[in-house]
């Protein structure tokens, strides 16, 4: 070994344990680079541009997972619930609009027919049967057709059989009224009918003087229509006794009207007698004919 200040010569020997130096200036060592984020399907391969790579997700763990399903049942079942009742509440609503007629508010006037109402009616002369005929005007009949003016919601017909000492005349006709704003109520037509028939009883117990005809017994009739009754009356004309049986039936808007009448005593003789109970049960007969036709 030499003395302080000593070199040892290039080339001789060197320290155990050391790794040998490069000759060239001193050099820091080099950061090392990060890893490069390679795009899927590309590994290893060069990149257009670099891009940072995407934070890792946090997996759900598996309450959070079964709480997401059942969010999701909830809401299908809630949205299957309010389907349902819309579809129900609809199908109400439309069979109720298409089934039902709303009845008319208090203090309205009725412009149509309600559902019920008759807008028609039978024939007069073919509702009334051939067996009623032959038996209260047995014999040769004379018919005659008066003519309505309102269509086919009036019909009148009349029959007469002259045949000593039998003189029948009957009379009939059924009319279906209509609304009428001047009606009694909601002005319907079945309140149009109501006014009719009140006024047909009107008539009968109070005759109007031109009609010649006394006050009538008048009786209610039950079980026959809507409402029912018959009037009796006598009439004296020029020596000859007339009997009339008159029945007035309602079934809603239709008002039937039958008169039988019989002569029961004439001037000239071989007329009479007439029954009142024959006359009655005739014109009867005849209106349950016409009624049991309205339809």
């Amino acid at each position: 070994m030499g003395g302080p200040g000593h070199r040892p010569a290039l080339g001789g020997p060197i320290a155990a344990n050391q790794p040998p130096r490069r000759p060239g200036p001193a050099q820091s060592p080099r950061p090392s680079r990060p890893a490069r984020w390679t795009r899927p399907g590309r590994p290893g391969g060069p990149d257009d541009g670099d891009q940072p790579a995407p934070p890792a997700q946090r997996p759900r763990g598996r309450l959070a997972a079964a709480r997401a399903r059942k969010t999701r049942r909830g809401v299908y079942l809630w949205a299957s619930v309010v389907v349902v009742v819309v579809v129900i509440a609809g199908g109400t609503l439309l069979l109720l609009t298409r089934k039902h007629t709303p009845a008319p508010l208090p203090g309205q006037i009725v412009s149509s027919f309600l559902p019920g109402e008759f807008q028609t009616v039978p024939n007069a002369c073919s509702a009334v049967s051939t067996a009623t005929l032959d038996q209260y005007l047995p014999g040769q009949r004379t018919k005659v057709v008066p003519s309505s003016l309102d269509g086919s919601s009036d019909s009148l017909c009349d029959w007469t059989l002259d045949a000593r000492p039998l003189y029948r005349l009957l009379d009939v006709e059924a009319q279906a009224y209509a609304p009428n704003g001047l009606a009694s109520g909601n002005g319907s037509a079945t309140f149009a009918a109501i006014d009719a028939y009140q006024q047909a009883v009107a008539e009968k117990a109070n005759p109007p003087k031109a009609s010649h005809l006394p006050k009538a017994t008048v009786t209610t009739i039950h079980g026959l229509g809507t409402a029912a009754f018959s009037a009796f009356q006598v009439s004296t004309t020029g020596g000859d006794d007339t009997d009339l049986l008159t029945v007035v039936v309602r079934d809603r808007n239709v008002l039937i009207t039958v008169m039988l009448e019989g002569l029961d005593h004439s001037s000239t003789g071989g007329y009479g007698p007439v029954s009142a109970s024959q006359l009655r049960t005739g014109a009867l007969a005849a209106a349950r004919d016409i009624l049991a036709r309205v339809k």
